[in-house]
Order: C-alpha cells, then structure tokens, then sequence
C-alpha cells in the first residue's frame, strides 16, 4: 500500500500525505499504469457527464474537458517534461546543454510551442473518437479514454527499468536507478488485464489489444534507446514526456480508422 501511495503522490497532485520515511520509491514503479486506470477512469466519467449534460456537443467538450481534468489531476508534471525535452533537444546541443537545459525551471520558446502543439494534437484525437464502432456492440470512446493514460504510465514504467538514469543525482534518481524488471513485470500484467478487459471483453477486439501493447512497447523502446544515445540514459523529463507522446500516438491510433479494420 506504501508503494501504491507513493505512485499516487508522485504521478497526481491529490492531496495524499506525506511520505513517513525516506527510500523504497522504486518499487512504486509497478503501480505505475494503477495511477493511469484512476486517470483513465476519472477521464471516462468525465466523458460520461458531458454527454448527459451537452448531449448535442458532448464530445467536443468532453476533449477539452479530458485535457483540463488531466492536467490537473496530474499537476502538468508531465507537460512540464514535455517542454524541458522540446527546449533541449530541439536543436544541436551537446549532452551537458541539454541536461543543463532540463534542470532549467524556466520554460523557453520552443517547449511552449512544442506544448500547445501536442495539445492541439490530443484536443483532435479526443474529439474525434467515436463512440462505437459498426462490428462491436462495445463503446470504443470510453475504453479508449480509460486505456490511454495506462499505456502511457506503462511506457514510463518501461523505461525507468529498462534505461540508466543519466545524471549523478536528481529526483528522478529514486525510481529510475532502483527499478527492477519484478516491477516492470507486474506494471506489464496490470496493463495487459486493463487492455483484456476492455478490448477482448467489451469491445471484442483482441488484434486491437496486442496492436496497442506491441506499439507501446516499441516506442518505448525506440525513445528509451535515442534518449540514452543522447545523454547516457533517461531522466524524468525523458520518462515523463515519452508517456505523454505515446499518449498522444495511442489516441491517433484508436481515432483511426485502425479500430474498424481490425474488427472487419
């Protein structure tokens, strides 16, 4: 329970207290994807209202609904790394620039722009989810609002274990530097049961569920290796914006015309 309330504390902005002792926060890795069901389903029940409430432009405001609550209920800790990343690595900068670049607590130009980019982007994908498909009697608009934010939380999971941390010290030293692949494990199962239950059993589409698992892991994957080619591994910044962007990559996907193929 410690560890799934350290997953909370550090992943949410809730109003959980303190932490008793210092240490152990590597294992809160493994419940990493527990915070993205709660995210997920926060988002889901917002989309929930919207349609009862605004039933003529429900999902439009439910888009810009989902980002609002989103970004509160995570702090914009991960909007922040998206933008430390957009300002170090746009551009040839050496190693010791750019993590010079993400320690800096202002935010320049480029990461501004990379941000209201990527929010322009996920405002369109949440917009354009459709609510069920024609071959599945399931709705595909709540199961993908309640997916997404798992599968990004897992692909961060993926890279705090599978990557070093690149500098000598830092926040993001304590669960970076300590993570075990038991905690990617069980991070993986979560994952997998969140996706079986809404693709296998609700919407009936277990090509869907292995195309989403197998994209989240190469991207995982391709981001962890050029980040660690870059700086010698991963910093929290790093780990915080490659689950926003696969966020956003899940969520293009599953506005795609990608769900219908496959359940045809």
């Amino acid at each position: 329970m410690a560890a799934v309330l350290d997953a909370f504390r550090f992943l949410t902005a809730l109003p959980l207290p303190p932490r008793r002792k210092d240490g152990g926060l590597a294992a809160s890795v493994a419940y990493f994807p527990l915070v993205g069901v709660f995210l997920g389903g926060s988002l889901a029940l917002a989309d929930w209202a919207c349609a009862r409430a605004f039933p003529r432009v429900s999902h439009f405001l439910s888009a810009a609904l989902g980002l609002a609550v989103y970004a509160l209920l995570t702090g914009g800790l991960h909007h922040d790394g998206l933008v430390d990343v957009a300002d170090a690595f746009w551009g040839r900068r050496s190693r010791e620039e750019r993590l010079r670049i993400m320690k800096d607590a202002r935010s320049g130009a480029l990461g501004v722009t990379a941000l209201a980019l990527f929010l322009l982007v996920e405002l369109a994908a949440l917009y354009a989810l459709p609510a069920r498909v024609a071959a599945s009697p399931g709705y595909l608009r709540r199961a993908a609002l309640l997916v997404f934010p798992v599968l990004g939380r897992w692909v961060m999971c993926y890279l705090c274990v599978r990557f070093p941390y690149a500098r000598a010290e830092g926040t993001g030293a304590a669960f970076i530097a300590g993570a075990s692949y038991t905690a990617l494990g069980a991070a993986s199962a979560v994952t997998l049961a969140v996706l079986a239950g809404c693709f296998v059993f609700v919407i009936r589409a277990p090509l869907l569920a292995a195309v989403l698992s197998l994209s989240a892991l190469a991207f995982a994957e391709l981001a962890g290796s050029y980040f660690n080619r870059a700086l010698g591994g991963v910093t929290g910044d790093c780990v915080g914006a490659a689950g926003m962007l696969y966020e956003a990559l899940a969520l293009l996907l599953l506005a795609s015309r990608v769900p219908e193929l496959l359940l045809t």
